[in-house]
């Protein structure tokens, strides 16, 4: 009667989950469309663009596969390969989220060299198990015949624990360098839209942070068929949130009140998402230096801010064959 019981819970507590997910991914993009066809569909196609459409529509896919499991009825060879699809599509979706918030912080912190080094230990010390662990689970998966709707576990592994924790330490890594990046940027820029990145991005962090641990607590506390409750939820969270970010910064980057950088090397040819920008609050010392005349070089300083970064760009460009600059 009890195992009865939990069936019939499980049953209706997932389908009502997996609806709950599909609202939200619809709403958002409904709420959001506008924005990505007017900054997003407009640029030109690069990493930073396809990332995005990865991140955006991947979902759609493997969530609403999910919520026809659950909705049918199933034979235990069908309910594990399709939850074998849906299980790589929620660890590639997260992947990809979490490759878009590491790139961002490597952007924040102007590409510093110590940086993409902790970000690339952080990553693979993350992936790298978590496809592991994914496919250890996978085999341990065993459904029994049912005839209710939906698939039951007969009996399955709960190592994917340590993928939920591995997950939660990288996103930690995150937060801990856009923190520490905050208090050293927001100390000379007060700029509304740059404050409300750092606060979305530690908001996010707070919700993705209680999801990790919810996913760590569940197959501990509670009976194995819910063991796997909200590993959907997780990852349409990381997407929506992830969007979002991106949303903000590409909205931001066409608006006035912002300047991008001025391109160094091989910097013009890379995605506006992950490069970094001058805020209009912020100015920059620019130090040029004539070419040498016999032994004496002439040097002078100029304050650049976005109200002249349009002009100093212009001229540099047409005076580059006897100018040097650096920005900083």
């Amino acid at each position: 009667m009890a195992e009865t019981h939990f069936t019939i819970l499980d049953t209706q507590l997932v389908q009502c989950t997996l609806v709950a997910c599909g609202t939200l991914l619809i709403y958002d993009l409904l709420c959001t469309l506008d924005q990505e066809v007017k900054y997003v569909w407009q640029t030109p196609w690069s990493p930073g663009k396809l990332l995005f459409f990865l991140n955006r529509y991947l979902p759609f896919i493997d969530t609403f596969l999910s919520l026809h499991l659950k909705l049918v009825v199933s034979s235990p060879e069908k309910c594990l390969a399709h939850y074998t699809v849906v299980a790589w599509f929620i660890v590639i979706g997260i992947i990809i989220s979490e490759i878009v918030l590491l790139l961002r912080t490597y952007a924040l912190w102007e590409r510093k060299r110590s940086i993409l080094i902790i970000l690339c230990v952080s990553g693979a010390v993350t992936y790298i198990p978590a496809i592991v662990i994914t496919n250890l689970e996978l085999r341990s998966l065993k459904y029994v015949p049912t005839t209710r709707p939906g698939c039951q576990v007969g009996t399955a592994s709960s190592i994917i624990i340590f993928a939920y924790i591995l997950l939660m330490l990288s996103e930690t890594v995150i937060v801990v360098l856009t923190v520490i990046r905050a208090r050293q940027y927001l100390r000379h820029s007060t700029s509304p839209w740059v404050v409300q990145l750092y606060q979305d991005g530690m908001l996010f962090y707070a919700y993705l942070l209680s999801m990790s641990i919810a996913n760590i607590l569940v197959p501990i506390l509670a009976p194995r068929i819910f063991a796997n409750w909200l590993a959907t939820p997780q990852r349409v969270l990381h997407s929506v949130l992830c969007n979002r970010v991106l949303l903000l910064i590409l909205r931001q980057r066409s608006s006035a009140n912002m300047t991008t950088r001025i391109p160094r090397g091989d910097e013009a040819n890379q995605s506006a998402i992950f490069t970094s920008f001058i805020d209009d609050e912020v100015s920059a010392n620019l130090t040029f230096t004539t070419p040498t005349v016999g032994s004496t070089a002439v040097s002078s300083t100029y304050v650049a801010t976005s109200s002249n970064m349009a002009t100093l760009s212009q001229s540099l460009q047409v005076r580059s064959h006897d100018t040097s600059y650096v920005d900083v």
